[in-house]
């Protein structure tokens, strides 16, 4: 059994995806008491970012760090999620914990070939927001705002079953 097949099982974010994906009335009602924390964050590329910039979108938010063994392992799974569904209604931002910022973010970011949004928090005001206690941490987040799921531990977002997954939630919206 593939790894995420066992965290469906478990009851971890695929679970609560999937049942988002089958039961998109329940979950949402359920949902409306888990609001994401708001926050702005200065980009890699030095724009602002917010939130409330992603209403109506899913959005998947990904705490990470240059120096985190399993943050990098799921880097590349993370890039073809975003390659494959960016123009779509899925929205990805990768908000790194690094200290020292852009210093150190972005020559990671270049050496990767990632495209997606990265964001600074290097004082983990966000992070501390969202609850964070280990990386990767990733949510989702549904286009009303509120935390449909969330993972912590690296993921395979490129397994066949994820882009799957992520197909379907996409096309029930």
């Amino acid at each position: 059994m593939n790894p995420v097949s066992k965290r469906i099982q478990a009851g971890f974010f695929w679970a609560a995806l999937l049942w988002a994906a089958l039961l998109p009335t329940a979950i949402s009602a359920a949902s409306e008491t888990n609001p994401a924390p708001d926050f702005k964050l200065e980009s890699l590329d030095g724009s602002e970012i917010s939130l409330e910039q992603f209403r109506g979108q899913y959005l998947v938010i990904n705490f990470w760090a240059t120096w985190c063994g399993p943050c990098k392992m799921e880097m590349p799974s993370l890039e073809t999620l975003h390659r494959t569904f960016k123009s779509k209604n899925l929205k990805l931002l990768a908000v790194s914990g690094d200290m020292f910022g852009a210093q150190v973010v972005r020559p990671f970011a270049e050496a990767h070939n990632l495209t997606f949004t990265i964001l600074l928090d290097p004082t983990l005001r966000v992070s501390h927001k969202f609850g964070v206690v280990s990386l990767p941490t990733t949510y989702l987040v549904g286009p009303d705002g509120n935390i449909v799921g969330v993972s912590q531990g690296a993921e395979n977002w490129a397994s066949p079953e994820a882009l799957q997954y992520f197909q379907d939630l996409l096309k029930l919206n």
